[in-house]
C-alpha cells in the first residue's frame, strides 16, 4: 500500500513537473535555448516533493528565464551514456548544453551492482563506444578494495575516460560542471563511502585535463571545508552549493 501511495505520489509529482516545464519553455520561447542534462545532484534530495524535480536547486533558475529543455535525474542511476544518448535525440541548436553528470560514472560500487547498471545501458553504451567497448566493461575485473563484501567496480573505468571524452568534445558550446573530491573522513548525512572513491577526482582530473571546453563549473577544486559546506554527503548539493554553482554559470552564460 505505501509503495502504490509513494507510486501515485511521484507520477502526480511528474506530471506538474512537465506541465510547469512546458509553460515556461511557450513563455520563453523567444529567449536563448539551453539544454541541462543533471544527475541526482541536480535536485534537493533530503526533500521528497524535490525528487527529479528541475524546480529544485540552481535548474530553476534556467528554467524560469531561458528556453530551456531540463533532464533531472531522468533514470534511476543516471550516467554519461544517458546524457549522450539524450543529447543526440535532441534538435541541437542549443545556446548551451550543460552537462552535469559523472559521478555515477566514476564511483566505485559493488561489481554485482555495476553490470546490472551496464547491462541496463547496454544499447546505449553500443550505439556510441561499439560492442567491443561494452563487452570489455562487462569483462571487467574491478578493483580490489570491497565494499558490502564485493569487489568495487565502476561503470566508466579508467579505459573509458578518455572515450567519453571524445564524445564530450563533439558538443558544441558544452559547459561542464564536474565532481568534486571525497572526503573519506567525513560521510554526511549518508554512510561509509567506498575507501577507494578517491578515485572519482582522479577520473575527474584526468577527464578535465583532456576536455576541449574552457566553460566549466570546476568542482574539482572545493576545498575540504568546502565541499563540507557546498554538499550534504560529498556528492549531493546543499542550497550553498546550488548557489554556488548558479553563480558559476551565470558567470559564463550571462557574460
Amino acid at each position: 500500500m505505501k509503495r502504490k501511495l509513494s507510486e501515485i505520489f511521484y507520477s502526480l509529482l511528474g506530471l506538474v513537473i512537465k506541465t510547469r516545464l512546458a509553460f515556461f519553455k511557450i513563455k520563453n520561447s523567444s529567449k536563448p535555448k539551453l539544454f541541462i542534462f543533471t544527475d541526482s545532484r541536480g535536485f534537493n534530495v533530503n526533500k521528497i516533493t524535490h525528487k527529479y524535480n528541475a524546480f529544485s536547486w540552481y535548474t530553476k533558475y534556467f528554467v524560469k528565464n531561458y528556453c530551456t529543455d531540463a533532464y533531472v535525474c531522468p533514470e534511476r542511476t543516471t550516467t554519461v551514456y544517458d546524457f549522450l544518448e539524450q543529447y543526440h535525440n535532441s534538435k541541437k541548436d542549443y545556446k548551451w548544453v550543460i552537462a552535469h553528470i559523472g559521478v555515477v560514472d566514476f564511483a566505485p560500487r559493488p561489481i554485482s551492482q555495476n553490470i546490472q547498471i551496464l547491462k541496463s545501458k547496454k544499447d546505449k553504451i553500443i550505439r556510441f563506444f561499439g560492442k567491443e567497448t561494452y563487452q570489455k566493461l562487462i569483462n571487467f575485473k574491478g578493483y580490489e578494495i570491497l565494499y558490502n563484501g564485493e569487489k568495487t567496480a565502476s561503470t566508466v573505468p579508467e579505459f573509458m575516460v578518455e572515450k567519453v571524452v571524445e564524445e564530450f568534445n563533439k558538443i558544441e558550446n558544452l559547459i561542464y560542471v564536474s565532481c568534486n573530491a571525497v572526503d573519506l573522513n567525513w560521510v554526511g548525512n549518508y554512510k561509509e563511502r567506498p575507501k577507494n572513491s578517491t578515485i572519482i577526482i582522479e577520473k575527474t582530473n584526468r577527464l578535465l585535463t583532456s576536455l576541449k571546453t574552457k566553460n566549466l563549473v570546476d568542482m574539482s577544486k572545493l576545498t575540504t571545508n568546502q565541499i563540507h559546506e557546498y554538499t550534504c554527503d560529498n556528492v549531493h548539493l546543499t542550497e550553498k552549493g546550488s548557489s554556488f554553482i548558479l553563480q558559476q554559470l551565470k558567470n559564463i552564460i550571462e557574460k
